[in-house]
């Protein structure tokens, strides 16, 4: 059966294309969650008047994320975290965490799928990626310092 993408979907294709997929997973699947409509003439002339909008939201979204993007771009951000001796930590800085401390500084939220960072293991000052769409990205250093003893151990009499 001959669909039309509405939507982007993992492993089938983009929005826009036109696949060949099986009778039961377009009734099952793609028309019932709104992902797909079967192709006709009507559907085909329909496109072009849609794909016009497309461009236009997607337009405005990649201008969103760029002026996210200037925002943060070249932050740096101070975390701490329970560390050894030698400036290993106990665990790793998680992008939840760096996420988290983006949105508390500058008021930006960032999904934590869309940071890249390696396993943030040691003390220090690491660069951090954040990848807002295909082309827009951001640079943001994450310092990394020792959480202080606030209290002495506690001794048993």
């Amino acid at each position: 059966m001959q669909v039309l993408l509405i939507k982007d979907i993992d492993r089938v294709g983009k929005k826009g294309e036109t696949k060949r997929v099986t009778e039961g997973y377009a009734r099952n699947f793609l028309f019932p969650r709104h992902l797909a409509v079967p192709l006709t003439e009507g559907s085909k002339k329909n496109l072009k008047l849609v794909e016009v909008s497309w461009k236009r939201q997607e337009e405005k979204e990649r201008e969103a994320f760029q002026a996210m993007a200037k925002k943060i771009d070249g932050l740096a951000l101070r975390i701490t975290k329970k560390a050894g001796e030698k400036g290993r930590l106990f665990g790793s800085v998680t992008n939840a965490e760096i996420a988290e401390a983006i949105a508390a500084e500058t008021k930006v939220e960032v999904d934590k799928k869309n940071i890249l960072a390696d396993h943030i293991k040691e003390l220090g000052q690491h660069e951090v990626t954040v990848r807002f769409s295909g082309e827009v990205k951001a640079t943001v250093k994450v310092i990394v310092l020792p959480e202080e003893e606030s209290a002495a151990p506690a001794t048993q009499a």
